[in-house]
């Protein structure tokens, strides 16, 4: 085992965790129900050859004064460990804003189990044997999964919110677009049928005009027929007396012939 962790490097700079700052946002959920104030083991703490503490070691007064001030146990001492760049990060798990990481101290074969919220350390578990501080590795991250579900839920919820909110605004920008399309159809339905009726009735005035005018016309027409009839009638009638009268002084000019007996 030393061997093994010989080859880690001492100081590996902790990425997310060095920025962590000491708190108990969740130090309550550490402590079991009955719990007298001023302690603070939590029931992880009975695993062989390792401590678990909380951020509530200092009472419930204290913390609830003074979060950061919780007494020196595993929680300060991997601050510690953290700022001076002695821990090796061997693994870490993210569930939201939930976390748990598995720690190493060379110097010490120590192993530190945290789990963490959103930055802040709530528990920390300080144990020598590996194969204890993976197995409560593994429970911190069950813890996590459980923990990140109605974050998680509310994350996704959000997400939907705002993507129905983006469609409901463009739906209801299409409606706009389409009660405007729709406003100018129907104002130009409506001017067009008001030219068409327009049209319509120029269209009767001009053809009670033409059936007026033709009307007229049939008359003059007619009018003109009959006076043609009449004019030829007279002249028929003029043409005749003249030829009675020529026919009359003809028979007057010719001397009679006797008729000599035989």
């Amino acid at each position: 085992m030393s061997a093994f962790w010989g080859t880690a490097r001492v100081g590996r700079r902790i990425g997310v965790l060095g920025c962590m700052m000491l708190a108990v946002p969740l130090a309550a959920l550490a402590q079991p129900a009955g719990q007298a104030q001023g302690a603070a083991v939590v029931p992880l703490a009975q695993a062989q050859g390792g401590t678990v503490v909380s951020l509530a070691q200092t009472g419930a007064s204290a913390a609830a004064t003074n979060p950061a001030a919780a007494s020196p146990g595993a929680v300060q001492e991997l601050q510690t460990l953290i700022k001076q760049h002695e821990l090796s990060e061997l693994r870490t798990t993210y569930n939201g804003k939930y976390g748990a990481s598995l720690l190493f101290h060379p110097g010490t074969l120590t192993y530190y189990v945290a789990l963490f919220h959103d930055g802040q350390f709530w528990r920390v578990a300080k144990m020598t044997d590996a194969a204890r501080s993976e197995a409560l590795y593994r429970d911190f991250v069950e813890q996590t999964v459980k923990l990140s579900q109605v974050e998680i839920r509310r994350i996704l919820l959000d997400a939907q919110n705002a993507h129905i909110a983006q469609l409901v605004a463009a739906n209801e920008t299409r409606l706009a677009g389409l009660q405007t399309d729709l406003s100018i159809q129907r104002q130009q339905e409506a001017a067009l049928a008001q030219n068409h009726q327009e049209i319509a009735e120029q269209a009767a005035a001009l053809d009670a005009e033409r059936n007026a005018a033709q009307a007229r016309l049939t008359k003059v027409q007619r009018q003109i027929r009959l006076l043609e009839r009449q004019q030829d009638s007279a002249d028929l009638k003029a043409v005749q007396d003249i030829q009675q009268h020529k026919s009359y002084a003809a028979s007057k000019k010719e001397p009679k012939r006797r008729v000599v007996p035989e």
